[in-house]
């Protein structure tokens, strides 16, 4: 008997140590990979070849994951009325909360670039909307990550009327669940592989844009009173970093908001323990992959662990499906960097301009996959509702694509999971009052 108590007790102190050692070594791998990535060639090319295969493994495996957390969820909805109605609230809700975090991004991009309220360049909406929707379109045919929702869903109804199969998909989104806690020591691994693509930013980038003559080109640029040279690969390098920290600060700023209405609203809902017992978990490896789906596991295991008075319904739809319906760390990274890359090459948007951006990134949202490099989708859109011309055009994508990728994708890919936590919790109050019925089934 003594034995039995102590090897919890045991495990739980060790478990304990390890969330208190996970960020320390964490740090020490992202400045190991800075340090030795410069110092050998080959190891910068193992490095990358090794996160390609990675994201290509998780790229695969990510609509498993998807399709087995949705499917149990969408079992019980379409089982039940009032399960569906919520299940459209939460899509109306998250929109709205789209919507909401790209006006903060626009006053926000506007007000650190000092952009003008108005300006005299026509803006091509039309053509814009018409390259919008058809790459949605496109996504929505051939993602997989759609194909794992439309099979979820298809397997959901018939789960409704074939009981084995509904519990047999119980039983595998809690599998899920439980392998969260796994997937943690891996996060020193990624932090490394993110330090060995910041030390080679320049010279990817000058592969990118067509070579040292396209750097040497490049305007001075001012930033909050900084001076910054992307002319030289020096100054590219503090443009980026300084992009990517815009980006971590206005997302921290709009979970700082969120976190303080749960707070208002929720009394179960702690800030201390959201920090403690959650945020210092999760952070560091959506940080250090740049993956919302590759997270889920573990999002889904800490939430269920630590926040048990959130119902399963709420939390498995809400964070389950979150790498898809839950973007607005993704939505705030585009308008920065729209700012960053235009202010690097001597381009003015304006706050009109970026407004009108809004309902085109809003339409494309739908139809990003949660993985590393998602900003792909929204590039050419961008370029054409903002009027940029054809001979800037290459350079103005070239450089946004190669600027989102690394510390801008961590900051976003952070928020975007991390903001899912929150919205459990302020979708679980609307969920008890309006859309639960009291029943054993709905046990966590």
């Amino acid at each position: 008997a003594a034995s039995s108590v102590y090897a919890p007790g045991l495990w739980e102190a060790v478990k304990a140590k390890a969330n208190i050692l996970v960020p320390v070594v964490s740090t020490l791998a992202l400045i190991a990979g800075v340090v030795l990535g410069s110092l050998s060639e080959n190891l910068s090319s193992l490095v990358t070849v090794t996160a390609d295969t990675l994201i290509d493994g998780y790229s695969v495996g990510a609509p498993f994951i998807i399709f087995i957390v949705l499917a149990p969820v969408l079992s019980r909805m379409f089982a039940n009325k009032r399960n569906k109605a919520f299940g459209l609230y939460v899509v109306g809700w998250l929109a709205i909360t789209k919507i909401l975090a790209m006006l903060w991004a626009v006053l926000f991009t506007v007000v650190v670039f000092g952009l003008p309220l108005v300006s005299e360049n026509s803006v091509s909406a039309g053509n814009a909307l018409a390259q919008a929707v058809s790459t949605l379109g496109s996504t929505l045919v051939k993602s997989t990550y759609f194909g794992a929702i439309y099979v979820a869903i298809a397997v959901g109804l018939i789960a409704v009327r074939v009981r084995p199969l509904a519990d047999l998909l119980e039983r595998g989104v809690t599998a899920i669940e439980s392998a969260g806690q796994f997937i943690q020591p891996l996060i020193p691994l990624f932090l490394f592989s993110v330090g060995v693509y910041i030390q080679a930013l320049p010279q990817n980038l000058e592969e990118q844009i067509g070579g040292g003559k396209a750097l040497t080109e490049l305007p001075t640029l001012t930033i909050l009173g900084l001076q910054l040279h992307p002319n030289t690969a020096g100054g590219m390098v503090a443009a980026y970093v300084l992009g990517a920290l815009l980006v971590g600060v206005a997302c921290s700023a709009w979970h700082v908001a969120i976190l303080a209405l749960a707070h208002f609203k929720e009394e179960r809902f702690s800030v201390r323990d959201y920090f403690t017992k959650y945020w210092i978990k999760a952070y560091p490896l959506l940080w250090a992959t740049s993956s919302e789906t590759l997270a889920t596991p573990l999002n889904l295991y800490i939430l269920r662990h630590n926040a048990p008075w959130i119902h399963t319904t709420v939390r498995r739809l809400v964070a389950g499906a979150g790498s898809v319906l839950c973007t607005n760390g993704t939505l705030i990274s585009v308008f920065i960097l729209l700012g960053l890359v235009g202010s690097i090459l001597g381009l003015r948007f304006s706050m009109v301009e970026l407004l009108i951006c809004i309902p085109i990134a809003f339409l494309i949202s739908f139809g990003i996959p949660g993985i590393p490099g998602e900003l792909l989708l929204f590039a050419g859109p961008m370029a054409a509702i903002l009027g940029i011309s054809p001979e800037v055009t290459p350079l103005f994508l070239a450089l946004y694509l190669g600027l989102q990728v690394g510390l801008p994708d961590s900051f976003r890919t952070g928020a975007n999971t991390t903001n899912n936590y929150v919205y459990c919790v302020l979708l679980n109050q609307p969920y008890e009052k309006r859309f639960s019925e009291i029943e054993a089934s709905d046990e966590v």
